[in-house]
């Protein structure tokens, strides 16, 4: 992929195989974002300035309305909105509405496949972000003075037995041992680009390989670059991590030799 100017200055990204490009053209073609739009927008704010938690219901249509200077139809769009994009739960019938949903990395990695797919980016190049990012990450973990935190953070997966689980609940918790590191870094950016990733890693790649419960030695590295996090080494966590990613990567590209070149989904 190279970057090019377009003659003005302006930021256009080209790909060999796939000539869509995009051009940041501010002054003259920004679209105006929809009043629907708006309205999402300010509904995200308001659960932002009022504190509001997850299962916390938001007011009742009437009351929205009321608030917000829109139509019944425009109102109902704002809230499609905030429930395709997972930021709220429309749930129907007696006691029903919206109701704030917990922010789930998956529904940003979805809306990233689609950039990505678009954009002519394989897996490849997903493998080669996860390596980049996540290791310097662990290592931001492992510089973490408190020690206890840590160790109540990775208590879980210290002792965890795979053949005392079944394969469902081993999947996810292998891949929540790097939700933890992502979260422990204290940066809710990084927490989310990271989470988004390791998604689409999971779903798109790690799902279509053997099953994990045969996998034992990624809960081995998983613990090895615990007890490094928990050691505060960051240097020795992060080469664990890279390590441990590799091997991954590795496994998956002598199975299936031929995707890992694929175009990134869209889903």
């Amino acid at each position: 992929m190279t970057q090019n100017t377009g003659g003005r200055g302006l930021p256009i990204i080209y790909h060999p195989d796939n000539p869509i490009y995009t051009a940041d053209k501010t002054s003259d073609a920004k679209r105006q974002p929809k009043a629907s739009e708006v309205t999402a927008a300010s509904i995200v704010s308001d659960i932002v300035r009022l504190g509001l938690k997850v299962g916390d219901r938001l007011p009742a249509e009437v009351d929205m309305l009321a608030q917000y200077p829109v139509s019944r139809e425009t109102l109902r769009e704002a809230l499609r909105i905030l429930e395709v994009q997972g930021m709220i739960a429309l749930k129907r019938g007696p006691g029903g509405g919206p109701f704030v949903s917990a922010l789930n990395a998956s529904y940003l990695a979805r809306t990233a496949t689609l950039y990505f797919h678009l954009s002519g980016a394989t897996y490849d190049e997903v493998f080669d972000t996860w390596e980049t990012i996540e290791p310097q990450l662990t290592a931001k973990v492992a510089r973490i003075s408190d020690k206890h935190l840590k160790e109540r953070a990775f208590a879980r997966f210290l002792g965890y037995q795979i053949d005392e689980h079944d394969e469902t609940e081993v999947f996810s918790d292998l891949n929540n041992f790097h939700a933890v590191i992502a979260e422990l870094s204290g940066n809710r950016v990084l927490t989310l680009i990271t989470q988004a990733i390791t998604h689409i890693v999971v779903e798109h790649v790690l799902n279509a390989d053997e099953p994990v419960t045969q996998q034992s030695h990624l809960n081995d590295e998983h613990i090895d670059i615990a007890q490094a996090i928990i050691a505060g080494r960051p240097r020795k966590a992060s080469t664990l991590m890279q390590e441990h990613i590799a091997d991954v990567v590795e496994n998956y590209r002598s199975r299936y030799p031929d995707r890992s070149s694929e175009l990134v989904q869209w889903r």
